[in-house]
């Protein structure tokens, strides 16, 4: 597994220098919607005003959850180019994460064919939300798939545990909703799985990626790092997964656990291991990220850094 600190919060300062108006480092921070550096003693005094460490949201669009809400959110650098794209989820959403039933019936089939769908048997996708992201020059992700997976789901021994999934999607939403649900797969109608399981070809398959086969209606399948946990023995806190439909990567997905989302970590990042090449041309993350924001009290799941890609030629 792979860690680094993020340089979301560091901003080494000498005394004097703008928008520091106290001895010693400068951190960013956003007072009044304005993304400033400013001392820690400043960003303190501004909390109470709704201030918080971090660049500006961007906020996209929020839906409700549990008794809180999840909402789409874009973090800009200074020249006005992106640094992450992500969600925040609440206090008040965290606190009552839905548990029963374990899915919201949006994506089921009647395996039995007895004329009633079990959400608890027949159903996928856990508690789902979709939430969209504005359009941003060169950024490939339209919008994101939100699952919230109370008792997790295969494999076992590797995401049985309650997490969540964002799926960063490429693919149209349209083009999305017609991988349609059937008895393949996890509730996939058997075209569209034989579809999906087709590898990307090279150089756009990414190394070390597994084809697992694992195919999804509405989503699609899932290509995983089996050298990196949860696959390879260690705990399960965070991982990385590429997800394929007809032989082209649809999505970039983040998937946490649960438990650690719940533990407030500060500031957990891990590289993402990018294929040889790109499909398109674009800028493309380099990072995903889990923190908590004590100064707002609300949890962000974010992908991270993007850097500027060439397709392959």
């Amino acid at each position: 597994m792979s860690l680094r600190l993020s340089p979301w919060i560091l901003g080494v300062a000498l005394l004097g220098m703008a928008g520091c108006s106290d001895e010693g480092e400068t951190v960013d921070a956003c007072i009044d919607n304005q993304s400033k550096k400013v001392s820690e003693k400043e960003l303190s005094s501004e909390v109470k005003h709704g201030a918080y460490r971090g660049p500006c949201d961007l906020m996209e669009n929020r839906v409700s959850f549990g008794d809180g809400y999840v909402q789409s959110i874009v973090h800009k650098n200074a020249d006005g180019s992106v640094k992450a794209i992500g969600v925040t989820v609440d206090q008040a959403a965290m606190d009552t994460l839905p548990m029963v039933p374990t899915n919201d019936g949006q994506t089921c089939w009647d395996m039995n064919n007895d004329g009633v769908t079990d959400p608890e048997k027949e159903c996928n996708g856990g508690h789902e939300r979709v939430l969209w992201f504005p359009k941003i020059r060169d950024v490939p992700f339209q919008w994101i798939m939100f699952n919230w997976q109370g008792r997790g789901h295969g494999p076992i021994g590797a995401f049985d545990k309650g997490h969540f999934d964002l799926h960063f999607f490429m693919q149209d939403f349209v083009k999305r909703n017609f991988i349609r649900t059937g008895p393949c797969g996890v509730y996939t109608d058997c075209n569209d799985y034989a579809k999906a399981i087709k590898d990307p070809p090279a150089p756009f398959y990414p190394t070390g990626f597994e084809n697992q086969r694992g195919v999804s209606a509405r989503m699609g399948n899932h290509l995983a790092d089996i050298a990196e946990s949860p696959f390879n023995g260690e705990p399960f806190t965070q991982a990385f997964v590429y997800g394929a439909y007809d032989g082209h990567i649809t999505y970039f997905e983040t998937v946490v656990e649960g438990s650690f989302a719940k533990s407030k970590p500060a500031d957990d990042c891990r590289v993402i291991k990018a294929p040889p090449a790109m499909e398109a041309s674009g800028l493309y993350p380099t990072r995903y990220c889990m923190r908590y924001r004590a100064d707002k009290g609300d949890y962000l799941m974010t992908l991270e850094d993007f850097e500027y890609r060439n397709a392959a030629n």
